[in-house]
């Protein structure tokens, strides 16, 4: 059994709390959501922890904690599985640091996670109606339409949007171009997106207007906020899902569903996009940043594939397509 490979641990509160310490001083390193969340997470076991009394540090122990957070706390399945990831990366440094020989939080499932996600993507249809409607006429609307372009494009998140700078579009010796992203949980720009030749258009149109003198500030942010008290400045996560939002509504292709056609189906989209194409798997799971295979998988199925992009499957009728993978975390 694993449980009798696993040797009990005991810690006094105060040893689990300069522990805790210890930890969030370690994931400084880490983005600030991420290092919040762990914190967020981690402050509900350590009040716990003196109440059960019980915990050593073993496989068990950890399924009475998720019980807790199921029966006791009433969670939804993705809060217990964001409770569990931080208890299971905590296990992972106090077997870094020495105190534990093995991780029980890894023999533990987490929350169960959705098969599919509360929003859905654009039909390729919806998708020309919407690029059609977007007015490049104007700085706002080529700086809209950059942002919908390399959404669907390059699969970039919001957050991988909102942290890039007018420099990170660079070439390649084959000619062609690439963006350096900032993923969800990073500190550095350290993975690079291959930018096709429309949404590198779309994103010339928007900087050449925006800088018409020719002279470009490679630090500055790529999508700048137009609004009066923060001109130039970086765009906030709520102003790229008001911009996009904006256009989604007025081509019409919202009808509705206000709130379940999103900035974010954007991202769906380009993952559905690459599964028509013919891309596999590990091209999606490379290509949209994601790390849990079975994220990728749900792209497969709504197309009605297997992984195999040579599966000889039929595709989806299109009212059975409406819904797409939950982002992964």
């Amino acid at each position: 059994m694993i449980e009798e490979t696993i040797e009990p641990v005991q810690l006094t509160l105060k040893e689990l709390v300069d522990h805790y310490e210890g930890f969030l001083k370690e994931c400084e390193r880490k983005s600030p959501e991420t290092r919040g969340t762990y914190q967020r997470a981690l402050r509900d076991f350590i009040k716990w922890f003196p109440v059960d009394k019980k915990f050593r540090f073993r496989v068990r122990d950890v399924e009475r904690y998720k019980r807790y957070l199921v029966e006791r706390k009433k969670l939804q399945n993705v809060s217990v599985a964001t409770y569990m990831t931080a208890l299971r990366r905590f296990c992972q440094y106090l077997i870094d640091v020495g105190v534990l020989a093995n991780n029980p939080a890894k023999r533990v499932v987490g929350g169960r996670r959705p098969s599919k996600h509360s929003r859905t993507f654009l039909t390729n249809a919806e998708l020309q109606t919407l690029l059609q409607s977007v007015d490049c006429s104007k700085l706002q609307g080529a700086r809209d339409y950059a942002i919908i372009r390399i959404m669907v494009g390059c699969a970039l998140s919001e957050r991988e949007c909102l942290y890039a700078d007018v420099g990170d579009i660079k070439p390649r010796a084959s000619g062609d171009y690439y963006i350096s992203v900032q993923g969800k949980g990073r500190t550095v720009k350290d993975e690079t997106v291959p930018v096709p030749p429309d949404v590198y258009d779309a994103l010339e149109g928007y900087l050449r207007r925006r800088y018409p003198d020719g002279i470009r500030q490679e630090a500055a942010p790529l999508f700048a906020s137009m609004s009066n008290r923060t001109q130039g400045h970086r765009m906030t996560s709520r102003g790229i899902r008001e911009a996009v939002s904006r256009w989604l509504k007025s081509s019409g292709v919202k009808r509705e569903r206000d709130h379940r056609l999103t900035p974010f189906s954007l991202r769906h989209t380009a993952g559905l996009i690459m599964v028509d194409k013919g891309a596999t798997i590990e091209e999606v799971m490379r290509r949209m940043r994601i790390e849990w295979r079975p994220t990728a998988q749900l792209y497969f199925k709504l197309r009605g594939r297997l992984d195999d992009p040579t599966a000889a499957t039929p595709l989806l009728a299109p009212e059975e397509q409406m819904t797409a993978p939950e982002e992964e975390e």
